[in-house]
């Protein structure tokens, strides 16, 4: 019986499979890579951990009319009650949580998706094994969505 692959070796699969990616893609400007980007992150208490990393961008990169990011939230840790004036919309790429909209509770997993409204509030509470997401936005730039927390403070 053979030993289980390496993680690197999966890593190594993975890459391989994906075309598209084809190493360092900072010089393209309609391209982007995630690991080739900072790793962004709300570090205040109304992020609870969470981290992102914004891919599309026009602040960025050559695009309009859109914003795609991909943001993760270690176990037990909680995005505050916050709302925007766009919609958003998630995707869940792996893990688990509750995501609260308007005082309702939705459970999501790997492969689900959301709509959250515009101007909705909204939450989002990782669960045991964190929660990795992409997240975005019919505007032209990330710095042009508004937070505004429950607790009135701006971000």
């Amino acid at each position: 019986m053979s030993a289980p692959p390496l993680e690197t070796e999966i890593f190594a699969s993975e890459a391989a499979a994906n075309d598209n990616y084809v190493g360092r893609l900072s010089d393209s400007r309609h391209v982007v890579h995630m690991d080739d980007l900072p790793i962004e992150g709300g570090f205040g208490p109304h992020y609870g951990g969470a981290t992102w990393r914004t891919l599309i961008s026009s602040d960025r990169m050559d695009s309009s009319e859109l914003v795609l990011g991909v943001a993760q939230i270690p176990s037990g840790g909680v995005l505050a009650l916050h709302r925007h004036p766009p919609a958003e919309f998630y995707f869940i790429l792996s893990g688990s949580g509750i995501v609260t909209i308007d005082g309702t509770d939705h459970r999501v997993t790997r492969g689900s998706g959301v709509y959250v409204p515009g101007n909705a509030e909204h939450s989002f509470a990782a669960g045991i094994d964190g929660v990795s997401f992409a997240y975005g936005f019919a505007r032209n730039a990330f710095n042009e969505v508004e937070y505004t927390f429950s607790d009135h403070e701006r971000a």
